[in-house]
Parts: structure tokens; sequence; C-alpha cells
């Protein structure tokens, strides 16, 4: 069967793609943009990403989500769209709906009300030049147990969802815009979870991006700033025992926790409706950006390591061909994510001196929380080190920020750490001799 691919190849496809990147490049962010352009073009239409918006954005910024999601439709990207389920209701990625509480708008009530705005939310995208699809309680067999505790855990959801309808909506072009609702085998409705109904979509899906529109923007500290990006495995005790976050980033946090422990490899970000375009085609984003982590190891030789997925990643990330014989030469160390997803490689120069041979992250992890972690580990280990980077790369800007020392040299910048004025005079020209192994 023939792989599916976001961009159909039509006229308006490739010119959204310029459009997208012309857009961009006026922040800075083209590249980041191209690159997951790209990127979007070879997954799986429908695991695109999952959008939860809140009840909160919907009525504030209705408008600015129907532009954004016909300018995805033209693209021919299709997320899949989560309403929220107007009442407070097992969750806490998002703000609970002060003025709509259970006591107050009745079952049949929400029902309607929700069917509302989704239809609503349809009508604007394609008033807006878009295509959208309402799905309302067609994504979840009739079998599903319904569930009577508002706490109950998502996972009861995971078995019983019907994905055909999303994907019948994405083979004709169309946002699939959903409804968090159950119907049981007696044909009665029940208003669920919204951010346990996403949840169980990230885990049937997979999808590339989790995205929470909240008015917020993101989760904030107590004096009312977003925090950028959290990286749980590094972040999360010392965001807790601080007491840096509001109450309710807390609450989010906690809400963050739950889902990533069931899909570890998920991207969550947390932004405003304003801001979508920013979480899905920049790095950085300009909400909250979370990752559960990485688990990075050690090896002192290439033994026992899969020489391909090291290839891989290598000519992923240097968007250039590993020399065939790059392998045949000792390391000195090895430090890598244990899924490849990044890696460094530290080779011997002197009696205590080595040598950065190699520092990569692949494209589709760029901007994860990865390079830290690896770094860290690099400067436990090395109190010496020197290295090169074409003066052109990206990355130069971020060296800068972490090394001792630097001197731009023929086609080379060279950096260093711990390194004394006589150490690098003796190290430059071999430094800028080695041999290139990506070409």
């Amino acid at each position: 069967m023939a792989k599916e691919r976001y961009f159909n190849g039509s006229a308006s496809s490739k010119r959204g793609y310029e459009l997208v990147i012309d857009f961009f490049s006026n922040i800075g962010a083209s590249r980041e943009a191209s690159m997951y352009l790209k990127m979007f073009r070879d997954i799986v239409p429908w695991r695109f990403a999952v959008v939860l918006i809140s009840n909160e954005s919907m009525e504030r910024s209705s408008r600015t989500v129907a532009l954004d999601l016909a300018y995805l439709s033209g693209l021919g990207l299709y997320p899949v769209i989560v309403l929220d389920n107007l009442q407070n209701l097992g969750g806490k990625l998002v703000r609970p709906v002060a003025s709509h509480s259970p006591k107050t708008l009745k079952p049949g009530r929400r029902i309607r009300k929700l069917t509302t705005i989704n239809s609503s939310l349809v009508a604007s995208v394609a008033q807006a030049g878009g295509r959208a699809i309402s799905i309302y309680n067609e994504i979840f067999s009739l079998r599903t147990p319904l569930p009577g505790d508002p706490d109950f855990d998502f996972r009861l959801l995971v078995d019983y969802i019907n994905l055909v309808p999303i994907r019948s909506a994405v083979r004709n072009h169309q946002i699939p815009i959903v409804s968090p609702v159950i119907m049981d085998t007696e044909g009665r409705m029940t208003v669920i979870s919204s951010e346990k109904v996403s949840k169980a979509l990230c885990m049937r899906l997979n999808p590339q991006k989790f995205i929470v529109i909240s008015d917020r923007g993101g989760l904030l500290n107590r004096d009312g700033h977003i925090i950028h990006n959290i990286i749980l495995s590094l972040d999360y005790n010392s965001l807790v025992s601080s007491e840096s976050l509001d109450t309710e980033g807390r609450e989010q946090l906690e809400a963050a926790v739950r889902i990533l422990r069931e899909v570890p490899d998920l991207t969550l970000q947390i932004a405003s409706a304003e801001n979508l375009l920013y979480e899905l085609f920049t790095v950085k984003g300009r909400g909250t950006y979370l990752r559960a982590g990485h688990t990075i190891m050690m090896s002192d030789s290439y033994e026992g390591l899969d020489l391909g997925r090291m290839r891989e990643i290598l000519e992923n990330g240097f968007g250039k061909s590993l020399v065939d014989d790059y392998f045949q030469e000792k390391p000195h160390r090895v430090i890598y994510d244990k899924d490849y997803h990044g890696l460094i490689i530290v080779k011997h120069l002197t009696a205590d001196i080595f040598y950065l041979d190699k520092f990569v992250v692949g494209t589709q992890w760029q901007g994860e929380g990865m390079g830290g972690p690896l770094w860290r580990e690099l400067t436990k280990h090395y109190k010496k080190i020197i290295w090169r980077a074409n003066p052109a790369n990206p990355i130069n800007r971020w060296y800068m920020e972490q090394v001792d020392g630097f001197q731009r040299s023929g086609k080379w910048n060279i950096y260093w750490i711990g390194l004394s004025p006589a150490e690098v005079g003796a190290l430059i020209d071999r430094v800028k001799e080695i041999r290139r192994t990506v070409v």
C-alpha cells in the first residue's frame, strides 16, 4: 500500500507551504517551520496533532481558532480537535468553566450546547476557506463502559475508540472536530471528560503533538509569567518543592504528569489560541512545552550499540552522509539517548584533553530538551574539551553560551572548555586538520 502523505501535491498545498515559510521568515523561524512541515509530510495524516480547546478559549477566540484551522486545512494538515465539555469534569489541563457547572446546565442542554458549538466552529472554518466536519458520539463503540465517576481512568476509553470517523474525515481533507460524548446501547448520550477523551486519543493515535489551548497561554509561576520549557525528569521535583507554580499551574502540571507517564514519547504543549501556529511550526513555541524526559546512556566503545540507528541520526541531524569507515575508529566515549534520538561522540586528543567529535539531535526531536541532558553528561565527565563547528551551524549561538573560549580560524569556529591559552594554541591547528566525516 502506498504511504499516505499530508500534502496531496496540489498547487494550493504547495503555495501553502511557501506561505508558511514566508510567514515564519518574518520572525526568524523559517528553518524551524520548514523542518516541521517536511516532518509532517511523512507521518500518517491523522497522527499530526490532537488539540484540546478549552471552552473559555472558544468563547473568546473562536474566530482566531477558525482562521488557524482553515489555514492548516489549506496546507493539507488535519489536527484532531477535541472540544471542552462545558463543565468541571474529569481533568485539570483546562480551566474549569465557572459559569456552567453540572447543577446549572442539565445533561440534555449540555449536549445541545456542545452540538451548537461544534457546528458553529465547522461553519466558521468553512467561511474562512477551510474544511472541517463535526464528530459527536461516533468515535466510541456502543459497548464503551459509561464512566459514572468523574475521576475514572482515561485508559478505560482507549480500547473502545473507533478511529474510522477520524480517518474518513482526514481522507476527505476535513479537520475532525470531536465532541466528548458517549452513547450507550439504548441511545442515551453522556458528556464525559474532554481531557480524558484527548488523552485516550493520544494513546491510540500517538500524535506528533498534543496541544492544549487555554486562555492562560501556558503554566504560570506565582509572578504570572509563563514557564516555557519543562522536562519532567529534570524539573518536576524542583517545581513542586519550590512551590514556584500557582495553584492552577500545579494542577495542570500534575495532569501533564499523568498523560506523559502513559504516553512518554508525547510532546504536550499548553498555549493560547493566538499562538497555535507557533506551537506547531516552531521549536520553542510561545506557551509551555512539556516532555517526560530522556534516559541517557554511555559506552566506551561501539560494541553492542546500534550502528545503523547511530548512522541514521548522524546523517539526519547533519543533513549529510557519514563516511563509510567512521565507526572503525574507536571513540573515547559515546553518550546517547536510549532511543537514539540524540548522541555525543568524544575522542581522545592528549593526556587529559578530549575532542568533541559529534553532537547531534535528530531533526524530529530538536527543541524537545534532548540537548541539555546530553551536554550535562558531557561536562560531568570531561573538564577539558575542544571542538569545531561550521560558522553557518545554527547551534553556534548556543555553543557560545556554554564555552570558556572561542576563536574563528579559517573555515571553522573553534570552541573549548577548561583549556589554558597555551593548550588552545597547541591544539588549534590539529583540530582544524581533523578529517571531515560528514560530507
